[in-house]
């Protein structure tokens, strides 16, 4: 179970609702989107993501499309959020996702990123479809459609549109579904076998 574009003014919530599912997820945050990372609640919620065992990846400073991007650009957006990231909980992320899912195969991209430490960049298989507003129902005839394959899933701690309410019924209705079908949800490091931090 994966999460991007936070920290938000969800996040909390969110983080409540895996704490009382007993759930572990992946966070994949920037840090110029819907809380900029001068905010003090930016870093307090990524301490808590990391203090209560998530795993805090990742999604550029400014969730600009690293294919339009310079190495030089790739490495500003990546470096200005590690720096970030490293500040609220003492590690650089080892683990990345491209924003729109763009840049695997293209060779900047991927050679930029990993000359900056990063072992992973993280797509998905199961897209929720929150980020277009697709209702609930969508999402759990998509997560339904798992069938014992591996999984990770695509989800957002805000969007247009969205409400506290939308966001928690969406992350409940995917973990009641997920766990239903015998999956044991675990953390990108966990399902990859690498370490999460550099």
């Amino acid at each position: 179970m994966t999460f991007d574009d936070g920290p938000t003014q969800f996040a909390d919530t969110i983080l409540d609702l895996l704490k009382e599912k007993n759930m572990k997820a992946t966070f994949f945050v920037v840090g110029n989107l819907y809380m900029n990372t001068a905010d003090s609640n930016w870093a307090r919620i990524v301490k808590r993501m990391y203090n209560e065992g998530h795993v805090v990846g990742s999604h550029t400073f400014n969730h600009k499309d690293l294919t339009t991007l310079s190495a030089d650009q790739i490495k500003s957006e990546m470096t200005q959020l590690e720096d970030a990231i490293s500040q609220a909980i003492g590690k650089k992320p080892a683990f990345m996702r491209p924003p729109y899912g763009s840049g695997n195969g293209n060779q900047n991209v991927m050679s930029t990123l990993g000359s900056l430490g990063y072992t992973a960049a993280i797509t998905w298989n199961l897209d929720s479809g929150d980020w277009d507003n697709k209702d609930i129902n969508y999402a759990k005839q998509v997560f339904s459609g798992a069938n014992g394959q591996g999984s990770i899933s695509l989800n957002h701690l805000q969007y247009n549109g969205s409400t506290k309410e939308s966001i928690v019924a969406l992350a409940s209705a995917e973990i009641d579904i997920m766990l239903s079908k015998g999956y044991t949800p675990v953390t990108m490091d966990k399902c990859l076998g690498l370490n999460a931090y550099q």
